[in-house]
C-alpha cells in the first residue's frame, strides 16, 4: 500500500492535466482507498472498526442479547499536500442468530484540483473522487470460532466530466479463539481488472494474552501480523501491538514495510480508542513514507442492543 509513493505523482499528474481520463480513474479508484487503508493499525483482514467490513467480509456482529445493530461513521483527511479527504459509513445487523448483514458506503476525494486556460488563474474546480458501495453478508458457525462472508462491491472513480463504475466480489474467512484470532480475505476481486486497478489479498493473524492485572484493571495484550498482496505492487507487511485496559481504553501501535524501486521503507502507525457504554470513539494516525505527510482517522461506532 504505497499511499505516499503512490498518490504524490497522482496528484502532480491530476494537477498538470496530463493522463487520460481512463487511466486516472483507475488510479482514483485504487489509490484514494489505500489511504484509507494506511491508517489501519489492526491488519485488514481481522480488522474490528466501524468500516471494517469494508476491507473484510468476514465481519460478524458479535453475539449477545438483542438486536445486535452495530452503526459507525469514519472520516479521513491526508495532509495538504495530498488534499484528500473522505468518510465512511456503515450498518450491520444480526439476524437469525448466527448471520449478520451488512453495507457500506464511502467517498473519497481530491481537493484543490482547479482547472486553468491560458493563465495560472483558475476558472472552476475539477472533481476526482473515488467512491464505493457494498452489501456483504457474514454467518457464524453454530458452535465454533469460525466466520465467512462475501460482499458484493460497486466501485465508481470520476476525473472531471468523465466516470467509470465496475463490480467487484470479495470473499473472506476469519478464526477466533480464545487466544489467537486468523483471517483472509480479497479487496476489490476482480479477475477481469487490469493491472492498475488494485485487486489484493489480505492475510493476517493475532495473538491474545491471558488477562493480567494492570493498575489495577484487567488488562490483555496483543500482537498481530499482516500481510497484504496487491496486483503490481507486491507485498506489503504490518506489525503492530495492542494494550485494552478493561472495557474503557485501548492503545495500538505498529510499523508497516513495502518496497519502491528496490528499496525497503518503513511507516509508522499509532491508534487510540476509548470504549463508553455502547460506544467506542477511536483516532488513528499513519505517519507516511518520502516526507509525504500523516494521515488521519476519526471514527466512531455503536452497537445497538
Amino acid at each position: 500500500m504505497r499511499t505516499g509513493l503512490r498518490l504524490a505523482p497522482l496528484v502532480a499528474v491530476l494537477q498538470a492535466a496530463v493522463v487520460t481520463h481512463g487511466a486516472a480513474q483507475a488510479a482514483l479508484s485504487t489509490d484514494l482507498w489505500r489511504v484509507a487503508a494506511g491508517t489501519l493499525v489492526v491488519p485488514a483482514a481481522i480488522a474490528t472498526d466501524a468500516s471494517a467490513a469494508l476491507w473484510t467480509p468476514a465481519f460478524a456482529v458479535p453475539d449477545g442479547p438483542g438486536l445486535g445493530l452495530r452503526l459507525g461513521v469514519e472520516s479521513i483527511h491526508a495532509p495538504a499536500d495530498a488534499g484528500v479527504s473522505g468518510a465512511v459509513a456503515s450498518a450491520a445487523v444480526r439476524i437469525l442468530g448466527e448471520l449478520t448483514v451488512n453495507a457500506v458506503y464511502g467517498r473519497l476525494w481530491l481537493g484543490d484540483l482547479v482547472r486553468t486556460e491560458s493563465s495560472p488563474e483558475a476558472i472552476g474546480t475539477i472533481p476526482a473522487y473515488a467512491e464505493v458501495v457494498s452489501l456483504g453478508v457474514a454467518r457464524r458457525s453454530p458452535g465454533r470460532p469460525l466466520t465467512v462472508g462475501a460482499a458484493l462491491r460497486v466501485l465508481t472513480g470520476r476525473l472531471d466530466y468523465e466516470s467509470a463504475t465496475r463490480l467487484a466480489g470479495d470473499v473472506g474467512i476469519e478464526y477466533a479463539g480464545p487466544h489467537l484470532r486468523l483471517g483472509a480475505a480479497t479487496h476489490f476481486l476482480d479477475p477481469a481488472a487490469a493491472r492498475e486497478q488494485g485487486t489484493a489479498c489480505a492475510g493476517a493473524a493475532e495473538y491474545r494474552t491471558s488477562r493480567v492485572l494492570l493498575w489495577g484493571s484487567p488488562a490483555f495484550l496483543s500482537v498481530r501480523y499482516g500481510l497484504t498482496w496487491s496486483r503490481g505492487d507486491g507485498a506489503a507487511h504490518l506489525v503492530s501491538a495492542g494494550l485494552a485496559l478493561g472495557e474503557a481504553f485501548e492503545l495500538d501501535a505498529g510499523a508497516a514495510n513495502e518496497r519502491a524501486a528496490a528499496e525497503a521503507l518503513w511507516r509508522s502507525r499509532v491508534g487510540a480508542a476509548i470504549l463508553v457504554g455502547a460506544y467506542r470513539v477511536y483516532l488513528a494516525r499513519d505517519g507516511g513514507v518520502n516526507g509525504f505527510g500523516a494521515t488521519y482517522r476519526f471514527g466512531m461506532a455503536a452497537t445497538v442492543r
